[in-house]
């Protein structure tokens, strides 16, 4: 991480960590009965290359908590993300991209959304979508295993009106590699903070109406001196229920993501979560 000016870092500091409150979470799954589409996805880019450099953007995934597996004994593999009441597709792109914990795969994937009368935006009823595709490198699934868990491939489903990468995202939906039966109560976010610390920012809203930025420390992961993330921030809806109501549906209050080292702090990353 680089442009960590002391002065600016400790005046925004100031601004996105005063009062900030560090939380702990639960784990609950309350039941729900969403709709179910399946989509073929289209293969943007892939590629396994074990001597990549890694680099990239800082966020590298939102996925649901346990987030299953792929398939490693087939060349079919199925992503699920789960997809709000009320979630505008209109004239948008779902684009997938996958990320393995030491940056060795990559794959870009997009699913056209429009045309499909179950998608009518905007979306009458909680849904999961299936993307299907058909991996081009069979031999990173067969090897999945043997990367140690958790977090081995991060999946970050952006909704987009293209999926060029300098297009700028309007959602970030939660991924992953099992159905859903109900809202995702916990989230993982994985981040690439270049080994700085990291926190995940949230906005929880009172009884009373009255919104306050909360903090979640994000933990380390374990990883080799080749990373494509290295830090997990965990997020439970549940936990932070007697702290107030989680404000995701806000466009001007996202949940953000602050990296800092000592007292330097670098720009809030917004992650523009829809649950």
């Amino acid at each position: 991480m680089t442009g960590l000016a002391a002065g600016r870092a400790s005046r925004l500091g100031g601004m996105l960590l005063g009062g900030l409150t560090l939380l702990s979470h639960a784990h609950a799954q309350p039941a729900a009965s969403p709709e179910s589409v399946v989509l073929a996805a289209t293969i943007l880019n892939e590629g396994y290359e074990p001597a990549v450099d890694v680099s990239g953007n800082t966020l590298k995934g939102v996925m649901a908590r346990p987030s299953g597996d792929p398939d490693g004994q087939d060349d079919s593999q199925h992503l699920y993300v789960w997809m709000p009441e009320r979630l505008d597709t209109r004239g948008k792109r779902l684009c997938i991209s996958l990320n393995s914990r030491d940056g060795q795969y990559l794959s870009q994937l997009e699913v056209a959304l429009e045309g499909d009368p179950r998608l009518a935006s905007p979306l009458e009823a909680d849904t999961v979508l299936r993307a299907d595709f058909t991996t081009s490198e069979p031999d990173y699934y067969t090897r999945y295993a043997e990367t140690p868990p958790p977090h081995r491939l991060a999946v970050l489903a952006e909704l987009k009106v293209d999926c060029r990468p300098a297009t700028p995202r309007e959602a970030v939906l939660v991924a992953g590699w099992q159905p859903y039966a109900a809202p995702p109560q916990s989230v993982s976010v994985l981040v690439n903070a270049s080994r700085l610390e990291a926190l995940l920012a949230v906005w929880l809203e009172n009884n009373r109406g009255n919104r306050q930025q909360q903090g979640i420390r994000c933990a380390p992961l374990e990883v080799s001196p080749r990373i494509a993330y290295d830090t997990a921030c965990e997020l439970n809806r549940d936990g932070l229920a007697k702290y107030g109501t989680l404000v995701l549906d806000d466009a001007l209050k996202p949940p953000s993501i602050i990296l800092r080292r000592g007292g330097n702090v670098a720009a809030a990353v917004p992650v523009e979560m829809r649950l």
